[in-house]
């Protein structure tokens, strides 16, 4: 496959990387590894580029170390695709599975007529889906009004919408699978496909649903971040109907 591949992975977790990478030889697929930032071994006084007040107010919680890590190791993969001028490349995180059929269709999706500057691969969920277009593999490619459709995992982007990307990302205020989605903030095109193109192998995540749990605000100091949600719900709506 001619579209770069990238795979961000802990210099610790070897063997996420050694299993993605035999996953994708199998597809005659060789991606380039971005070594990933462990966040959990980053002081929170020393996480630069984290406004960390509005995260609080905007989502409700504390940042866990994890999350950090995850956001600043995207904005390294970025920057990396913006750095080589790629026309597309994928961005993967080392829990991602490919489908069979995963070469022809992200080839596909870079025929389109018009291309989005981001094409999600993989998310939790795609409520009220709205198609935009089809590509020539047969994939439905839209937005969607309910959200945040969660997940980071994988997505198809170009070098001039990592470059801005990398720009509007930074300082940050929200995980890095909520900032990436919401294109009527950041000024991109981001949609993404009605079915997968990727799916999760069994090592899964390394946040635990637990570790959110713990960080959460009790419920009256939670109620900015209600308001923000409510606000960005229609812009989302407004989004993926004119978009």
């Amino acid at each position: 496959m001619d579209i770069p591949v990238l795979v961000i992975n802990l210099d610790r977790s070897k063997d996420r990387w050694e299993g993605l990478v035999a996953r994708a030889a199998a597809l005659d697929i060789f991606p380039e590894r971005v070594p990933a930032v462990d966040g959990n071994a980053v002081e929170p006084e020393q996480r630069r580029e984290l406004q960390l007040r509005k995260f609080q107010l905007w989502h409700g919680r504390r940042p866990m170390g994890g999350e950090y890590g995850c956001y600043m190791s995207h904005i390294r993969a970025l920057q990396r695709v913006a750095e080589a001028d790629w026309p597309y490349a994928v961005i993967l995180e080392d829990d991602a599975d490919f489908v069979p059929d995963f070469v022809p269709r992200i080839e596909a999706l870079t025929r389109l007529a018009q291309v989005p500057d981001i094409v999600k691969l993989y998310n939790h969920r795609t409520k009220g889906f709205i198609a935009k277009a089809q590509t020539e593999a047969g994939d439905t490619v839209g937005c969607c009004v309910h959200g945040p459709m969660g997940s980071a995992m994988g997505y198809l982007i170009s070098s001039s919408a990592a470059r801005k990307l990398h720009q509007a990302l930074l300082p940050f205020y929200l995980p890095y699978d909520i900032a990436l989605e919401r294109g009527w903030a950041n000024g991109l095109s981001v949609m993404t496909t009605k079915d997968p193109l990727l799916r999760p192998a069994k090592s899964g995540s390394t946040i635990s649903p637990a570790g959110y749990r713990k960080t959460k605000f009790p419920f009256y100091m939670r109620i900015p971040t209600a308001l923000f949600r409510g606000l960005d719900y229609l812009r989302r709506t407004n989004y993926a109907i004119r978009s």
